[in-house]
């Protein structure tokens, strides 16, 4: 369901009205095949398996149902070749990105069906507009077919000398920017689904970059310095040197705003990273710069637009800015794309939520007259069920869940459940937090077990955590080793708030 949910948001009702793609036929199916689209496009089925019961009552294997998708499928992706994908939110480049492979698509059907001088003319027209938006990949692949007609069909030996040079020089740089892609993907890979810090991670980054480094010297592309100042970057962000990745930050932007096209994704990129290093260093207003800089190269509703929203939130609740940041959460989760994001991605948001609920159970943040008319009251069961991914994310996000599982019971008096978690918080507290990258949560940690160990009086817990205390503010959030994204409130604010909520 999740493939036609994806072309039912891109060819919008309007534009298929205006190429005729669903009404255009007179049998009995098409108001079936309408309305299917319509539901899909309104978000009326969570499933394969309900769009099927809906129409047959049967299950998505059934044969008509199968027959009904497929042909709403095909219907969709052959629209996307026949209506204008120009929007007035797309750069120039995007455009002429769009532009280019459908008219490439085309020309290669012309080769096939021997209209060779038509597919050619439209080759040398695209390969002008590959070169100026640096599009290797197509640069490669026309170059390359140009090459065999101009010397197997034409015999012209100065245009296959032309075009065999264009085809050798970027098939080099489609090497180059293959394998910078290839080393970036590795280094992200581990982090899709686990934030944890990765203890080797610094010395791979190091190896990918001296790898790469000298093609970063020899070309000017678009790809290759997008991957290659990525992994550069990830030197510094595995041991949270954030001085270090701003430069190379800096260095970044302004390689790409030297380009003749708008970058959009390399700008957004670089520009959130900045983010990221400025809430980390406490620098606020260096931050809100950052994030006012990278919002215009983001579309609303894009992957990259709800990651931007993520560091604002961490910036609202790092400076205790934490109505901004109930704003914040609100528009998120009402956003009708909320839905269509990453498990992971919900799952913090999710997360995110249960800590400005229990600002609001401890009186740092106004209660919510009409919240259950809005439909999502929090439950700290039903949150703790819904961590499907990070509850397996033991050094990672995890740690957040714990952390507000123990904070909730303190502020709804769920003592006897506290007391019952203590040896299960303590095992896994010992078993996941003795690592550098950690150790601030393991203080943390242990500070808060000081409450149900000493029957939730405050001034016995007071004096049996100091010493962790004094370990936290030894390792300020600056100077950790830690992933930014696990501490969602800086620990010792949420100290100083759970002590004020303890009896005297």
């Amino acid at each position: 369901m999740k493939d036609l949910i994806d072309l039912t948001q891109i060819i919008t009702r309007t534009k298929l009205r205006s190429v005729e793609l669903i009404g255009n036929d007179t049998g009995e199916g098409t108001s079936k095949l309408q309305e299917f689209y319509d539901l899909v496009s309104e978000g009326s089925f969570a499933d394969d398996d309900e769009a099927a019961g809906h129409f047959y009552g049967k299950g998505k294997s059934h044969p008509g149902y199968q027959k009904l998708r497929k042909t709403l499928k095909d219907r969709l992706v052959n629209s996307l070749f026949v209506i204008d994908l120009k929007q007035a939110s797309y750069t120039d480049r995007q455009k002429a990105y769009y532009e280019a492979y459908k008219e490439w698509a085309a020309a290669k059907i012309l080769f096939g069906k021997n209209a060779r001088t038509a597919a050619a003319g439209l080759g040398r027209k695209l390969l002008k507009i590959a070169h100026k938006y640096e599009f290797t990949e197509l640069i490669v692949d026309i170059s390359h077919t140009l090459r065999l007609y101009y010397g197997t069909i034409e015999g012209d030996y100065k245009k296959f000398q032309q075009y065999n040079e264009d085809f050798k020089i970027h098939e080099q740089l489609w090497i180059a920017e293959n394998r910078a892609e290839e080393f970036f993907i590795e280094l992200s890979i581990g982090f899709i689904n686990s934030k944890a810090t990765k203890s080797d991670f610094k010395d791979k980054a190091l190896e990918y970059y001296n790898q790469v480094k000298d093609a970063l010297g020899q070309y000017d592309s678009y790809q290759l310095h997008l991957c290659g100042r990525l992994i550069e970057a990830s030197i510094y962000t595995s041991v949270n040197e954030y001085e270090e990745t701003l430069d190379v930050c800096n260095r970044a932007i302004a390689f790409f705003e030297k380009k003749d096209f708008i970058a959009r994704v390399p700008l957004q990129v670089f520009l959130y990273q900045k983010f990221v290093c400025h809430v980390q260093l406490r620098q606020f207003e260096e931050a809100m710069a950052a994030a006012e800089a990278c919002l215009p190269y983001l579309e609303e509703g894009a992957f990259n637009w709800f990651k931007v929203y993520e560091l604002y939130f961490m910036l609202y609740t790092h400076s205790g800015q934490y109505e901004q940041a109930e704003d914040i959460l609100a528009r998120i989760m009402a956003h009708p794309r909320f839905g269509d994001l990453p498990e992971n991605v919900q799952e913090t948001w999710k997360i995110s939520e249960a800590y400005l609920y229990f600002l609001g159970c401890t009186g740092h943040l106004p209660a919510k007259e009409a919240e259950e008319e809005e439909g999502r009251r929090f439950r700290l069961s039903r949150f703790l069920n819904e961590m499907q991914v990070f509850s397996k994310d033991k050094q990672g996000m995890n740690i957040a869940i714990v952390i507000i599982e123990i904070l909730m019971g303190i502020a709804q008096g769920k003592y006897d459940e506290l007391i019952d978690r203590v040896e299960a918080v303590d095992k896994y507290r010992s078993r996941y937090l003795k690592e550098e990258e950690v150790v601030r949560a393991n203080h943390f940690l242990r500070m808060l077990l000081q409450i149900p160990k000493n029957a939730f009086r405050r001034e016995e817990a007071v004096a049996k955590a100091q010493e962790d205390r004094l370990a936290l503010e030894a390792i300020p959030i600056e100077m950790a080793n830690q992933t930014h994204e696990i501490e969602i409130i800086p620990y010792e604010k949420l100290w100083e708030i759970v002590l004020e909520i303890l009896p005297d």
